[in-house]
This record gives C-alpha cells, sequence and structure tokens, in this order.
C-alpha cells in the first residue's frame, strides 16, 4: 500500500489499480496485508527485458544525440585540415595521393562522412523502432535513463500516485507509455494502470492526453488506448471501491482458475481454485 498523504488520505499507486482489477482480494492480500508474494522466475525475467528494453530506447537517443555533433565536428575538422595543409606538405601528400585538388578533397570528406552518419542514423532510427515508438514522437521521460529520467508522479488532491516507464511528446500533449515485455495480449489491468497515469499527466503536465501507450511482448507490439469518459468512469468506480476497502470494507475475491494459478499470493487466499476446479 502506498503512503499517506498529510491528511490523512491514501495515496493509491497505479499499479495497485491493475492488480484491483484483477481481484480485489489478491489486491488486499498483497497491498494492504503486506502478505509475503511468491516471487516467480518470469517476475525477474520481466525485469531484465525491461532492463533491456530501457537501453536499447536510451541508445538511440545517445545515437541521435552524438552523431548530429559528430556531423558538425567532422566537418569542420575537415575544412580547417585543407585550409592549413598545402598539397607540398608531406603528410598531406600521402593522404592525398591521388587527389590534386582542394576543392574536391573537400567533396571527397564530406561525402564520405555523410555517408557514416547516414548509416548511423538509420541504424539510431531502428532502434527507435524496435523500442516500440514512432519517429514522430519526441522522448521526454524513460525509466532507467540518465539521459531522460523518469518522472514520478504524486498527486495529493487524487490520492493517486505512479511513474510511468516512458513519456513522450506529440504535438502538445505528454503521453504515458507502459511496458510489458512478457504481456501476450492486451489485459484489463494494463489499462487500467495507463489510465491512472493519463489522470496524474494532465494534473502535472497541464493537458489531459488523448491516449496513451502499452508495448507489449518482446517484440513491443504498440497498443495505443484512448482516454476516454467511459474508461475513466471505469477507474473511478475501481478506485471508490478500494478506498472503502482501505476504511475497512471486505474485499471480494474474483476467483478463476487460471487467474488464481497465476496469483503469486493465492497460498493465502481461502476463496483460490486450482485448474481441477474447471
Amino acid at each position: 500500500m502506498a503512503t499517506l498523504s498529510p491528511d490523512g488520505r491514501h495515496i493509491i499507486a497505479a499499479g495497485e489499480v491493475g492488480a484491483f482489477s484483477v481481484c480485489p482480494l489478491s489486491w488486499k492480500l498483497k497491498w494492504v496485508d503486506k502478505e509475503t508474494s511468491k516471487v516467480e522466475a518470469s517476475v525477474e525475467l520481466g525485469k531484465d527485458l525491461h532492463k533491456s528494453w530501457a537501453s536499447v530506447f536510451e541508445e538511440s537517443l545517445l545515437l541521435n544525440k552524438w552523431i548530429r555533433y559528430l556531423a558538425v565536428l567532422v566537418c569542420t575538422a575537415a575544412v580547417v585540415f585543407l585550409l592549413i595543409h598545402s598539397p607540398e606538405d608531406p603528410l598531406s601528400g600521402i593522404f592525398f595521393v591521388s587527389v590534386r585538388s582542394h576543392g574536391l578533397q573537400l567533396i571527397v570528406l564530406v561525402a564520405a562522412t555523410l555517408l557514416v552518419i547516414r548509416s548511423f542514423m538509420k541504424a539510431a532510427r531502428t532502434r527507435h523502432r524496435d523500442s516500440g515508438f514512432a519517429l514522430s514522437q519526441i522522448a521526454v521521460a524513460i525509466e532507467g535513463s540518465s539521459i531522460l529520467p523518469s518522472r514520478e508522479y504524486i498527486s495529493a488532491a487524487q490520492g493517486l500516485a505512479g511513474k510511468p516507464d516512458a513519456l513522450v511528446k506529440e504535438e502538445e500533449f505528454f503521453l504515458p507509455v507502459e511496458r510489458k515485455p512478457l504481456a501476450k495480449k492486451l489485459r484489463d489491468r494494463y489499462v487500467a494502470q495507463l489510465l491512472v497515469y493519463m489522470r496524474l499527466v494532465e494534473e502535472f503536465e497541464g493537458a489531459k492526453p488523448p491516449h496513451g501507450y502499452l508495448l507489449l511482448g518482446p517484440k513491443c507490439r504498440r497498443v495505443k488506448v484512448q482516454n476516454s469518459p467511459q474508461k475513466q468512469q471505469w477507474i473511478d468506480s475501481m478506485i471508490r471501491e478500494m478506498r472503502l476497502i482501505l476504511d475497512g470494507s471486505e474485499a471480494t475475491a474474483q476467483p478463476h482458475p487460471s487467474k488464481c494459478a497465476k496469483c503469486d499470493v493465492r497460498h493465502r487466499c481461502p476463496s483460490r481454485l486450482d485448474s481441477s476446479s474447471r
């Protein structure tokens, strides 16, 4: 369970809302009662894949940044070299053995440099797309990045908190991005978590995001989630129920064999089902 605000109100994390959408009792056992969970190998694998994704994304940012610097530096160095070295210079004679014109020398150097830079920029764009982002999106923040540090939002007014895996900008809007490397398909809990991020982004960045993005699976399949009034009403209803439980109401289990099999606090749940219950 997240911290309390100065007025004693619970601050609910975005991940909690996602967990609650799966099973209210499972959420209570794990987040409120602090029951020890059984960490599975898939959880650790998910963390490793998430770190790898962040590294690839940051690599694309670094390539784009430093390639531009390289283009300016190499072109400047080429011009200076041609200006200060005469054809009679021994080093210049060796280097430009087959070239007599300084103008031609400059053209050859700049053309070669641009070809190299173009190839590296192509690689950077590929890395960017491999991370699940469109080239038109401007990266603002990413979890684990030293270049664009992540942004954590804690709202006392809403009683909500969250830290999106990434934040991108499209036109004038800041959009949250959540990475789910082990996801095989779209889940309600992913959508719920992202919708909470949208609320927080609206409060702290000053404009309501029209949508956000989920990046699913190892290939970062991009799914756009619309920030509709109907979806936010769904979030409202869950948050109200969560606050009632925090104030002492009972949490109702939503058992299902497939959900119970993956629940990491099932060993403490009296309502759990196993596969034989189907």
